[in-house]
């Protein structure tokens, strides 16, 4: 049995919390000497449990300590690594663009000048085209006036 039960038991209670001074008094000294080198002997036995509880505490925390340090030194490299591999690819893309973006402008001015200059006469030449009416078996003559096609036309239809 527990020592706590031994004491209940000696003082005659129905539980540790029913234990008080005034029941302890009535005990004799021999009982009461034996509860209290027993509860001695514990109180001893728990000191070195606590003591050994932490130095196994500070072990753990100095193990702890150890894998952080670990942990941050790992991440620092690859930190370091990462830093070095943006540095290099940002260089290097930088530079392709920049090279890029150089020969893309002046090709793109002239292209830009050039087709719009093509584009507005193909617009202009169809639209001029589109106005036009030709009639099958009719002459056309080089400088003809648009005057003199209307003139001629208007009794055909």
């Amino acid at each position: 049995t527990s020592e706590i039960q031994k004491v209940v038991k000696a003082v005659n209670v129905s539980c540790a919390s029913e234990v008080t001074e005034s029941a302890l008094m009535k005990l004799n000294k021999n009982p009461l000497a034996q509860i209290v080198t027993s509860l001695l002997g514990l109180i001893e036995q728990n000191v070195e449990l606590c003591k050994c509880a932490a130095g196994k505490m500070d072990q753990l925390k100095l193990d702890k300590i150890a894998d952080q340090k670990l942990l941050i030194e790992l991440q620092q490299t690859q930190m370091n690594s990462v830093q070095e591999t943006v540095k290099s690819e940002m260089k290097s893309w930088a530079d392709v663009v920049k090279k890029n973006s150089n020969v893309n402008q002046r090709n793109v001015k002239q292209l830009t000048e050039n087709s719009v200059k093509q584009a507005v006469r193909a617009v202009n030449e169809e639209e001029r085209r589109s106005k036009n009416l030709m009639i099958y078996g009719w002459q056309e003559k080089k400088k003809e006036k648009s005057t003199d096609c209307d003139s001629a036309l208007i009794p055909l239809l």
